[in-house]
């Protein structure tokens, strides 16, 4: 098993990185970190996950919305408003589909596509929340995950507060050998929704990746990946000694060169559903 000390980040791909940043930012609350050409480094202030964006330029392929991230609000009526206010600004901002708002795995949540062709979801779990034996279920993953409400002054004018980065996606083509691999392997809880979706998370915290069933779902490049920190270079390369002598028996589909710069290390590899995964320390 690779002792991971975190779900430290995801990371997305984008074809032009402002009009993506612009729609982050003013709105789904993400700050902005850093930014050197063609990538940039956001968080959420109430979520220690990061999420780093690549430009890819117009040839990035079109996304399904099946792969997509998503922040949560307090109440259903904020989905609502969130709702009329991506529609009022839908040209502004050069968004693609906004659903409308509806009821599905226990969420109020309202999907929409960004200009770099990403899903993402406004999500609000207020009235699976209600009971706490059905709070507590699946990790606790779909109650708050911050400890302190962020205020509306600081994201004043929408009509709705996005209160935290919750949750990405992957593929599956077997859910079962998925989930051996991410808890066997990779040391990450593992929690069954339905007889198709299973839910990840870190035991550090309440991020979760919501990985669902899908035959020949396309496979991108490693600009769609998922960043698991351990604690040191060290350990950066004793995972990938392991992943190289042991990898195709453990379930890893293929494996990137290591990368080493000073004192970090790092390197990507695809799971058994062929989603890419990063194994990092120092960065």
């Amino acid at each position: 098993m690779i002792h991971t000390t975190g779900l430290a980040a995801t990371h997305m791909e984008c074809r032009n990185l402002q009009d993506s940043l612009k729609v982050l930012t003013e709105l789904l609350a993400f700050e902005k970190l850093a930014e050197k050409p063609g990538e940039a480094m956001l968080k959420h202030p109430n979520t220690h996950w990061k999420l780093v964006v690549h430009e890819a330029g117009l040839e990035a392929p079109a996304k399904p919305m099946h792969n997509h991230w998503g922040v949560r609000v307090v109440s259903p009526e904020e989905v609502d408003r969130a709702y009329a206010y991506l529609l009022a600004h839908k040209e502004e901002y050069k968004l693609g589909a906004i659903g409308k708002p509806t009821w599905s795995h226990g969420s109020y949540s309202c999907y929409f596509v960004e200009p770099g062709t990403n899903g993402w979801e406004i999500e609000c779990y207020e009235a699976f929340n209600r009971k706490q034996a059905t709070a507590d279920k699946f990790g606790a993953v779909k109650t708050a995950h911050w400890e302190r409400l962020l205020p509306e002054e600081k994201f004043p004018g929408r009509g709705y507060v996005p209160q935290g980065f919750t949750h990405g996606t992957l593929v599956s083509t077997d859910l079962e050998v998925s989930k051996k691999f991410y808890k066997d392997v990779l040391g990450l809880d593992v929690h069954r929704f339905s007889d198709h979706v299973i839910y990840i998370k870190h035991p550090s915290a309440k991020t979760f990746v919501v990985c669902a069933i899908r035959q020949n779902a396309p496979v991108f490049s490693a600009n769609f990946r998922n960043t698991l920190s351990v604690a040191s270079t060290n350990e950066v390369k004793a995972a990938y000694r392991t992943f190289a002598e042991s990898g195709t028996e453990l379930g890893v589909r293929e494996l990137f060169p290591l990368r080493e710069d000073g004192s970090s290390a790092s390197f990507c590899f695809r799971d058994p559903g062929t989603n890419c995964w990063e194994i990092a320390a120092g960065t």
